[in-house]
């Protein structure tokens, strides 16, 4: 009964704070003194312990200041007739209203968000065909949202909007993988449909199919399931049950794999048994491709047939007379915007949004890459590095499934202590019916996922085992048990007395063993969850009372839409560089309601670089699409713009990764900062950077004239073109490091008829100085200090996130007055506070040529002594790196650098087999 108090109660509050307050939400001190009234007067019917009442609390006082604002939307050009508004007093939105009271009553949405939300859905919704017209249609849109964001919740509220408006027919692609194709359904049974699918196909119909979720907030309409929790579509458990979508007088609902198979399938079915006289389907019908940019592109060139799913989900939309497609992605790189061959491809691709993009803002408790990753990040004190040193002796980077795992990590190890010890302390906290994963992905293979899963399982047991027989003995004679003193070692590393009680009341360590921790423990599962395990997989439906605790070991099926509930410790070692993949492999970003204090990642160095690298590539394009908004540009420049980003080869390079054509792609240079953070390691193309930037030092003097602009006073203007190409094209990067390609830019400078003067500057850290001749006289330069990873011949300054200069670089050469000039422009446009290189490049003013002189680190270490310079046995690293920066300012005509990916040399620096072992 205390547990149904405790829901009460705490549904009951909400409704009345949002209820009262729908606008703007009360002070704390309001807030505390009305839900302690509420209390007192609610007592005699919904009794609570103190304990209960204050997880209450916490968790209102969390969700009740959330904010959403709304989103950006680029369309089509081309006339679309606003529709939704028209029809809006014949409609009760019975499906949306019922899912507004869900989101408010059970997961306790405040009215500002789901108000928002609604008007987001309207948007997008009077963007797809409207259902009650009489003329066919065939509409292309795409949202973008950010990884574990909430898109999912996004599109069930189209969902219920578009069977409120007529839709007919509601079919959701739910990703390449079994269990997340479940856990779709599980979550559209319970928020849309509000009926349990399983029971609603179950041929002997033998179970009353009690409503769930929305269901239990009206049941005069329903939604017909055509697919259940327990089985993708199957056309004999239809025919078994007489169902078509001719005989069900409401919107029919599948949630299938992106298979082949299971396309074609359905397409037999929908021909065979629900074609009219004209050999069509007379339904509106709207199709949801989730993870759109994954398998649903087609990739082939213009005469060759499309891949299957492609083909098959193109071949599915024409069935219909009247269909809407929309697509939904977190990976705004995605081949969706990029089919490397020809221009026309995107237009001509039946998929490419062509009628409308509209990007998602997460609400204000989201926790993504920017607040983890980014050089201002909130939370970077998550993460916790892992280095090749350790991991390539336990999972070498190239090994196979062959691999024998007969010892976990010793991070690994810490990673799983720090685990079982938070959930002691979210039991402390009142969060005890709340689920708690924590993830571990460092192979794509299930065989070695398997076998790391039975030796995690086995150490659990151990460490469970201890603390059920030693955990209450006196500190002294516990502290002899290695596994209870090595759970005290992580326990004080990680400073966890302050979080298990607080900074003015520690909690001690001998109080949390003897009391909390073997109870938190022993409710630890640990599963693999791949196409191979056995498990029942993440069930957290099934302990939606209790709350899950589940340690899931896995690769691809972590990697993808699968959502990981209350997850709070990732443990993630995979070398991809794909910046699709990378992102879809965070499965951390997402909310942290009562814990974002203790969620951690252990995580790669390499990786730390790459997402920062991938943070700022992401925050660009949302930029640029607030910019195509407000400039009334379509969904198709924004596809080439996305095209002609130089973080976009990355995504061409792996199309064409099977093959050894050299592709030539038109790649925008203007507003975007480049620079060499990648460079070979072999002494030779060290030695000739050296050399080339000594010489072009040298001859600063006869070929520009030195000036001070404020406190910068290694400034020369009036350089030459000449000189500038000169040096770009005898500096020397490695071919990993796409976005600046040397013979590229210095062909796109010797032919560009309107960048012919030059200022040249020295980015200057706190460094040595050293000494560099120029001219008849001796420079002295403040060198910039950065960390350097250095493997396989290649050379990474990685101090700043695969940056060579920190933020705001761009701005040297700028007059004071120009520095306020560019960012009052972005501020203004954009509305953020935090100034990207890029907007130094958005004004008048002249290219710039960036000269760094980078001292490698070999100092720094990390809290376990490791050493954060990584330097193969194999490469020597110098004491001195040259590097370069160029900025071509966004004034005048775009401008347009060839750039070439070479396959034969970039194929043997990805990770080239991202499939799944199955």
């Amino acid at each position: 009964m205390a547990g149904t108090n405790f829901d009460l109660l705490e549904g009951m509050i909400s409704t009345h704070i949002n209820t009262k307050y729908p606008d703007i939400p009360p002070k704390e001190a309001v807030f505390d003194e009305e839900v302690e009234t509420l209390r007192r007067s609610l007592a005699p019917l919904y009794s609570v312990t103190d304990e209960e009442f204050a997880e209450i609390k916490r968790k209102l006082k969390a969700n009740i200041v959330v904010r959403m604002d709304l989103g950006v939307l680029i369309k089509n050009r081309q006339q679309h007739m606003p529709w939704l508004s028209a029809r809006r007093e014949s409609l009760d939105f019975f499906f949306w209203n019922r899912y507004k009271t869900y989101l408010e009553q059970v997961k306790h949405w405040n009215p500002r968000v789901t108000g928002n939300l609604s008007r987001v859905s309207d948007e997008i919704v009077d963007y797809l065909g409207d259902p009650a017209s009489d003329s066919a249609f065939q509409r292309r849109g795409l949202v973008l949202g950010d990884v574990q964001s909430g898109k999912t919740a996004n599109y069930t509220a189209i969902c219920n909007k578009a069977a409120d408006t007529g839709y007919r027919v509601i079919i959701i692609l739910a990703g390449m993988q079994e269990n997340l194709r479940q856990q779709t359904q599980e979550r559209l049974d319970a928020e849309f449909s509000g009926r349990m699918s399983q029971y609603l196909l179950d041929p002997r119909q033998e179970i009353e199919n009690v409503p769930v979720g929305v269901g239990k907030y009206g049941k005069d309409k329903q939604i017909a399931a055509f697919t259940s929790v327990t089985k993708d579509f199957d056309k004999n458990i239809l025919q078994a049950l007489k169902l078509s979508l001719h005989n069900v007088n409401t919107t029919a609902l599948f949630v299938i794999k992106k298979n082949k198979s299971i396309l074609n399938n359905l397409i037999k079915w929908l021909e065979s048994n629900n074609f009219d006289a004209r050999n069509a389907i007379d339904l509106p019908m709207l199709l949801i491709d989730d993870e759109a940019d994954n398998a649903s592109v087609n990739t082939k060139k213009e005469d060759e047939d499309p891949t299957a799913i492609n083909d098959a989900i193109r071949r599915l939309l024409k069935l219909f007379r009247q269909a809407s497609y929309l697509g939904i992605t977190a990976t705004p790189y995605a081949n969706i915007f990029i089919n490397p061959d020809t221009v026309t491809d995107m237009q001509g691709d039946d998929l490419f949004p062509k009628d409308f993009i509209y990007s998602l803002a997460p609400p204000t408790n989201y926790i993504g890459a920017a607040s983890i990753f980014s050089e201002e990040a909130r939370f970077s004190g998550v993460l916790e590095v892992l280095y090749p040193q350790e991991m390539d002796l336990f999972f070498p980077s190239n090994h196979r499934k062959e691999l024998i795992v007969d010892e976990l990590p010793p991070s690994m190890r810490e990673s799983i202590a720090y685990f079982m010890l938070i959930n002691g302390i979210r039991d402390i906290r009142g969060d005890n019916r709340e689920h708690r994963s924590m993830m571990i992905h460092v192979s794509r293979f299930t065989d070695v996922q398997n076998q790391i899963s039975g030796l995690v399982h086995s150490w659990v047991e151990n460490v469970r085992s201890d603390l059920q027989n030693y955990s209450r003995l006196s500190e002294q004679e516990s502290s002899a048990i290695s596994n209870i003193a090595y759970l005290k070692t992580v326990w004080e590393k990680h400073n966890l007395n302050s979080k298990a009680g607080s900074e003015a009341s520690p909690m001690s360590w001998y109080r949390f063993i003897s009391e909390y921790l073997f109870a938190a423990v022993t409710r630890i599962d640990v599963r693999s969850v791949n196409q191979k395990s056995s498990s029942i997989g993440l069930d957290y439906y099934n302990h939606k009372d209790d709350g899950l605790r589940v340690i899931a070991v896995g690769g691809n099926s972590l990697s993808r839409g699968l959502t990981l509930e209350g997850l709070c410790v990732s443990y993630f070692y995979r070398r991809s560089q794909m910046y699709d993949t990378l992102l879809q492999m965070g499965r951390w970003f997402g909310y942290r309601p009562g814990y974002d204090d203790l969620f951690k990642i252990w995580i790669s160095v390499e990786a730390i670089d790459w997402y920062g690298y991938i943070t700022d590539a992401a925050e660009e394009l949302k930029l640029e699409i607030t910019r195509m908004r407000d400039a009334g540009q379509t969904p198709m420049e924004f596809g080439l713009k996305v095209r002609q980003d130089p973080a976009s080869l990355i995504v061409t390079a792996r199309n064409k990764m099977r093959s050894a054509t050299p592709v030539k792609r038109p790649i925008t240079v203007s507003g975007r900062l480049l620079e060499t953070p990648r460079l070979r390691a072999d002494t030779a193309s060290l030695q000739q950077n050296e050399d080339s930037f000594r010489d072009f030092v040298n001859r600063l003097p006869k070929i520009g004239k030195k000036v001070t602009r404020g406190k910068i006073t290694h400034l020369w203007e009036g350089i030459s073109k000449d000189a500038v190409e000169q040096l770009i094209r005898d500096f020397k990067t490695h071919p990993w490091h796409l976005s600046f390609q040397g013979a590229a830019l210095a062909d796109f400078i010797r032919d560009c008829t309107d960048m012919t003067d030059w200022d040249v500057v020295f980015a200057e850290g706190s460094g040595e100085t050293i000494d560099l001749q120029c001219g008849s006289s001796t420079l002295k330069v403040a060198t910039e200090s950065r960390i350097v990873k250095a493997i396989k011949e290649q050379i990474s300054i990685s101090g700043t996130k695969v940056r060579v200069g920190a933020g705001g670089v761009a701005k040297l050469g700028l007059t004071d007055d120009q520095i306020k000039e560019a960012e009052d422009k972005f501020i203004r446009i954009n509305g953020k506070k935090h100034i990207p290189d890029s907007a130094y490049l958005k004004i008048e003013r002249n290219p710039v040529l960036i000269l760094h002189i980078i001292a490698v680190d070999r100092t720094k270490t990390d809290d376990k002594g490791n050493l954060r310079t990584q330097i193969d046995k194999d490469c020597t690293v110098p004491d001195y790196l040259y590097a370069l920066g160029i900025g071509i300012p966004e004034i005048g005509d775009e401008k347009i650098a060839y750039y070439m990916v070479n396959m034969v040399e970039l194929k043997n620096y990805f990770d080239s087999e991202e499939d799944e072992d199955e």
